[in-house]
């Protein structure tokens, strides 16, 4: 039977998470040559490709993608074995959470989510990532997230995916200052939220004069300062802004979705993470 080498694989892994080979050499304080030979006799042991590199980075293989998510198994699994060794009858988890999400549930939900997890076990580290929908599925793919919000279900094999609520999407404008109501504030170009809530009132709409602001909380300034309106999830309004719904539009409801690998065996963290950032979601969505 074949045993894999824990340098090889720690190197490998390290590529796929870092999409770069000097920054794995220096994480892993080894010359880039050296990792390189590594992954080629890991490659050589398997009998396939795992890593392309590309002018735009490393692109993981299918295998090379399976492969990622046995080194996450892997590195939990030994988490929570030598966390029982060092601390016996402990019911402390040890380990590390990685999330990821976008700007308007990063702060609003899995921060909050995950606070009385990490009250209750001092040992456990968390790495929460804000990005753009569309770069976090590849955070998924390449092992720097074990878990990923996202507006849909992630339609790729293996992977779970629970509906946790929806975002109720409203026009806002500021409650104090001089409204500018011909500026509709966006995250970026392809940001795409307001016109779909515009869509979606039914109504003919001309061409909207968009401003780009690249970050939610920015744009929640921007309202409260006036500068403009613009379409954002109703749970943002907890926030303590000086900011309004504008009456007479009906909300855009957007999913949010919880997606992870499907694993045949989860380490009592992973159960717990799973169980803690679906139910507190579920309840801050809810308002409760």
């Amino acid at each position: 039977m074949m045993s894999l080498s824990s340098s090889q694989l720690d190197a490998f892994y390290e590529i796929a998470k870092t999409s770069s080979f000097s920054k794995a050499a220096k994480n892993l304080a080894v010359t880039q040559s050296a990792l390189s030979q590594r992954v080629k006799n890991l490659e050589g042991e398997l009998g396939t490709s795992l890593l392309i590199r590309e002018p735009s980075g490393i692109r993981l293989t299918s295998a090379g993608e399976e492969l990622v998510q046995y080194c996450k198994h892997r590195q939990a699994l030994e988490s929570e074995c030598l966390g029982r060794i060092k601390k016996p009858g402990s019911a402390s988890l040890v380990g590390v959470i990685r999330v990821g999400g976008y700007s308007t549930v990063t702060r609003s939900l899995i921060l909050p989510a995950l606070r009385p997890l990490l009250a209750e076990n001092p040992e456990v580290r968390i790495e929460v990532v804000t990005r753009e929908m569309r770069e976090l599925p590849k955070l998924l793919r390449s092992g720097e997230t074990d878990f990923v919000f996202l507006d849909h279900a992630l339609e790729k094999e293996g992977v779970e995916a629970h509906l946790l609520g929806y975002e109720e999407n409203v026009l806002i404008e500021s409650k104090t200052a001089d409204v500018r109501t011909d500026v509709f504030l966006d995250h970026d170009l392809e940001d795409d939220t307001t016109l779909r809530f515009f869509e979606a009132q039914g109504r003919k709409q001309k061409k909207l004069n968009r401003a780009f602001l690249d970050e939610i909380y920015c744009i929640l300034d921007a309202v409260e300062l006036g500068m403009g309106r613009a379409v954002v999830p109703q749970h943002l309004l907890r926030t303590g802004k000086r900011v309004q719904a504008v009456p007479g539009f009906k909300s855009l409801r957007l999913p949010i979705y919880l997606n992870y690998y499907r694993q045949s065996f989860y380490t009592r963290l992973q159960e717990v993470v799973i169980d803690c950032l679906s139910r507190e979601t579920r309840s801050r969505l809810a308002g409760k």
